[in-house]
């Protein structure tokens, strides 16, 4: 638990409780002041650790490349996979590519457009149907980028922005 909490940026108030692990794969339940039904879900991968996947109340085991059921499927299971990259630790604007180093995107996607500013970057996901989200992460002195949620926009006031940001609706 501990370690996957410092994969992602929580809201304030919020930590990660019991975790459900099966071949490679963690499911775990976020607690705080507000009730909730989703989970944040986490791959490990050979030579780079764990990275945050995604966000969720239930994934296709076929989806996820698990050939049998696990506790955070709502499929029947089949089988695929995906590379993966290092993260980055320094604060200057990352590349796409290390951004999707981050977190595992849905297959046949990738991150367009990154726009920072300050310690944030939002990534722009692009893939096979049209969307109109946003990746959000976070660079925390000592640790490196962090994934921070995924949306359509931000309150700047909410990540301590004083000026307007490409992924700030205010």
């Amino acid at each position: 638990m501990t370690t996957l909490q410092t994969l992602v940026e929580l809201p304030k108030g919020w930590s990660l409780g019991k975790v459900n692990c099966f071949k490679g794969w963690a499911a775990a339940d976020p607690q705080g002041p507000t009730a909730g039904d989703g989970v944040y879900l986490f791959r490990y991968v050979a030579d780079t650790g764990w990275k945050y996947y995604d966000q969720g109340s239930g994934w296709d085991c076929k989806d996820l490349g698990l050939n049998e059921p696990a506790p955070f499927c709502i499929s029947d299971p089949a089988t695929t996979t995906k590379p993966a990259t290092k993260p980055a630790t320094s604060a200057k604007c990352p590349s796409a590519k290390t951004l999707a180093g981050l977190v595992e995107l849905p297959k046949g996607w990738t991150f367009g457009s990154v726009q920072c500013v300050k310690d944030w970057a939002g990534a722009d996901p692009q893939g096979p149907t049209a969307g109109d989200g946003v990746y959000l992460f976070h660079y925390v002195t000592g640790t490196g980028w962090k994934y921070y949620g995924d949306g359509s926009g931000y309150d700047c006031k909410d990540l301590g922005l004083n000026e307007p940001a490409p992924f700030c609706i205010s």
